[in-house]
């Protein structure tokens, strides 16, 4: 006699007969803005040294 138990995750196929693929690893979007807000820091850092400079050497 044969047991009717449910399938397995592995056992299962996909909705549309094929196997599931891995999600991939997603960052969140806040981690793409730090280089950014970094760059922007920096430049703007940079034109007000060089602002001061100028103004300071006339």
């Amino acid at each position: 006699m044969e047991s009717n138990l449910p399938a397995t995750r592995d056992e299962m196929p996909d909705s549309r007969g094929r196997e599931a693929e891995p999600l991939g690893r997603r960052q969140p979007l806040s981690v793409a803005f730090l280089p950014l807000a970094l760059v922007t820091f920096l430049l703007l850092a940079l034109i007000i040294a060089t602002w001061t400079f100028l103004a300071a050497a006339t």
